[in-house]
């Protein structure tokens, strides 16, 4: 039912906010999920290459009237007939549009964050042509000002009619100290007409210890969504935190009609975190977060060598990070705080209604799609222990909605606004910019 209540809101959203257009014909904003053709491929693929993801790398940039616009060939091949054709960018300088063969297919107010837009029905077989254009003004530029034009990494995914959409970790402690796993998969359908499918899935220990297992079919009505939901004991010693950074496996298998339509593996790190008077709590341990701003370019090993300088924790710019980002965070055991693409500074300090957008209900809607494309694109990665509404002093009636949807989301993690000034849309934890000597 969330799920549900999400896509209505965002689908409301686009409808009121022609004038700021946060996202027309945009995917529901998710995890990063990778399908492959087989569990062993899943496990070979060391890059993450499979033959259901074709990555876009030679681009053909053109400047006209002040817009830049990137094109370039994807090849439908036959083999994904009867599947839906994705294009998944991972982040970019600001908002743009998206054209399929000379055809609209949406647009983004908020490029920095991964964005999906499907391509399906404006697809052929054989040679296709998709063009990336940022316009010579963006529209949001008030929220977050970009300088050069950049487009990041971009990806044509295949997967089923009826396909895994997004995944939901939470982690609680029980009486005994060890964890309480509870994992949500979410599966939609593009069909018309409804349609059956048996979702399988398994979660191993790093030690290769089977942790759970099972399977659910359902039936979803035309372009419905449903989620299969399973809980399950994680020892203390497979809880990962920034001294324990173990990841888990869990294996997902999506079977149509007898066969195996999608297979996706995807490294979990399951950890309990809380918040209470002030402190933050991983796996009930009391923590400070020692904070390192960073570029979201950051590699794996500048990353690790962080923690040898004593600090624990990484945030960086308003709504800069690619998902390669938080893996690598994931896997060198740094907390990471995501921050919605909100920049207050950039406006007036006037706390008069409309004299910052914080304050101004013609961005309201603007603000509250940022958080959610935060929140969902970040949510599943081990290293995220809090969100970040935005950067800035500036706070108003946007931000204080903006937390409450938030809140109505995420129970567990602190939601923080460095700029609320000791007003209430700031969880208060152990923050500091001073490394751990």
């Amino acid at each position: 039912m969330k799920t549900a209540l999400i896509a209505i809101f965002l689908l409301t959203v686009s409808g009121a906010m022609a004038q700021n257009r946060p996202c027309e014909g945009c995917e529901q904003p998710r995890s990063s999920i990778r399908p492959y053709a087989s569990v062993d491929e899943a496990a070979a693929a060391a890059d993450g290459a499979s033959r259901y993801i074709v990555p876009i790398t030679e681009w053909q940039r053109d400047e006209k009237d002040g817009s830049i616009s990137f094109s370039a060939d994807y090849v439908y091949p036959a083999a994904w007939l009867n599947r839906q054709v994705l294009l998944r960018i991972d982040c970019a300088s600001g908002g743009y549009s998206v054209t399929a063969n000379g055809t609209e297919v949406g647009y983004t107010g908020n490029g920095t964050v991964q964005t999906e837009f499907n391509l399906t029905k404006k697809s052929k077989q054989g040679v296709n042509r998709v063009t990336v254009t940022f316009p010579a003004q963006n529209d949001a530029s008030a929220l977050l000002e970009s300088g050069i034009v950049w487009l990041g990494k971009a990806e044509i995914i295949s997967q089923p009619t009826i396909r895994v959409r997004d995944i939901d970790l939470s982690t609680r402690l029980n009486d005994n100290g060890d964890g309480i796993a509870e994992i949500g998969i979410v599966v939609k359908t593009d069909a018309l007409n409804p349609k059956s499918t048996r979702i399988y899935y398994e979660l191993v220990a790093p030690d290769t210890t089977r942790l759970a297992y099972g399977h659910r079919e359902m039936t979803l009505d035309m372009r419905g969504e449903d989620t299969v939901k399973f809980s399950t004991i994680i020892p203390r010693k497979w809880l990962w935190s920034a001294d324990n950074p173990v990841l888990a496996r869990l294996v997902i298998r999506n079977m149509t009609e007898g066969r195996y339509t999608e297979n996706i593996v995807v490294p979990v790190g399951l950890r309990a975190v809380s918040h209470h008077d002030g402190k933050l709590l991983i796996n009930g341990q009391e923590t400070t977060l020692y904070v390192k701003q960073v570029d979201p370019t950051t590699t794996a090993s500048e990353l690790a060598g962080l923690k040898s300088e004593k600090y624990n924790a990484v945030t960086f710019a308003a709504g800069e990070a690619p998902q390669s980002f938080y893996a690598n965070c994931d896997a060198a055991g740094l907390y990471a705080i995501p921050q919605a693409a909100v920049d207050t500074s950039k406006g007036s300090e006037s706390i008069k209604r409309g004299g910052n957008p914080s304050n101004d209900p013609a961005w309201q809607q603007e603000y509250l799609v940022r958080t959610l494309e935060m929140y969902h694109t970040s949510k599943s990665h081990a290293s995220v222990v809090a969100f970040s509404l935005g950067n800035g002093r500036t706070n108003g009636i946007n931000l204080y909605e903006s937390y409450l949807l938030l809140k109505g989301l995420e129970h567990f993690r602190p939601i923080i606004y460095v700029g609320a000034n000791g007003e209430w849309n700031n969880d208060r934890i152990g923050l500091t910019n001073a490394p751990n000597r």
